[in-house]
């Protein structure tokens, strides 16, 4: 199973509805979501991708931790349309990044699918998540049960050739001060396009700190033991 984890060290001034700007900042927490899931069992491969073109220096040390865990690590590096990010809103970023992915990326070359997850964050049962998907399936869950209206796009599941299909090139519909975000853009797609989506076998322990509001990510356990079965169910999927 191959991760493409997503990230931006520096934002540009111009790309706004974010809190968290301090880079230094953003660099530690992204060395610490990867040390996370190389260190978790969960993948064979790593691809992780920023925007703001900081360098693969950064991580270079990060080698070794993945040769000891035998996780091949990928790094991309590369700077963004700031301006247009500045028009469209942070999910244009996003879009580009995995957009470059696709293009650029060795390790995803022979794959059939990926987990997309943003970095910074962690999830806390990533290994039994990934342990338990089907490589034919779209893995969505809604944000919580208040949001019922978008598919959570910080940590998701597809096959390439569906992402190619369907999501690759849409990111430039972004309008973050029209209401129109990467969550609405992927959601309308999957509504449109009737396409089957399947929950997450196991509810995610999502952990960390959100760019846009900074606030912390957390979750109480027994809570997310029902949460599990919902899931399981297919009880987190968008009324369309």
């Amino acid at each position: 199973m191959v991760a493409i984890i997503t990230g931006t060290i520096k934002p540009d001034n111009g790309v706004r509805q974010l809190s968290l700007r301090n880079a230094d900042e953003r660099l530690e927490q992204y060395r610490e979501s990867l040390k996370f899931f190389l260190e978790s069992g969960a993948f064979s491969k790593i691809i992780f991708c920023e925007n703001s073109n900081q360098g693969e220096g950064v991580f270079s040390d990060l080698f070794e931790k993945a040769e000891k865990h035998q996780v091949q690590l990928e790094l991309h590096s590369f700077q963004g349309d700031t301006q247009k990010a500045g028009i469209h809103g942070k999910g244009y970023g996003e879009g580009e990044i995995m957009n470059y992915v696709m293009e650029h990326s060795k390790l995803l070359q022979r794959e059939r699918f990926f987990v997309k997850i943003t970095g910074r964050l962690k999830i806390d049962n990533i290994r039994e998540i990934v342990l338990r998907l089907k490589e034919d399936r779209l893995y969505f869950n809604v944000p919580n049960v208040t949001r019922k209206d978008i598919y959570d796009t910080r940590f998701y599941g597809m096959p390439v050739k569906q992402f190619e299909q369907f999501f690759r090139d849409k990111y430039s519909e972004i309008m973050d001060d029209e209401g129109v975000f990467l969550e609405t853009v992927y959601t309308r797609i999957i509504l449109d396009h009737q396409i089957k989506i399947s929950n997450f076998p196991k509810y995610p322990r999502i952990v960390g700190m959100s760019g846009s509001s900074g606030a912390a990510y957390g979750y109480t356990e027994w809570k997310c033991r029902i949460k599990d079965m919902i899931s399981m169910l297919g009880g987190y999927k968008v009324k369309g």
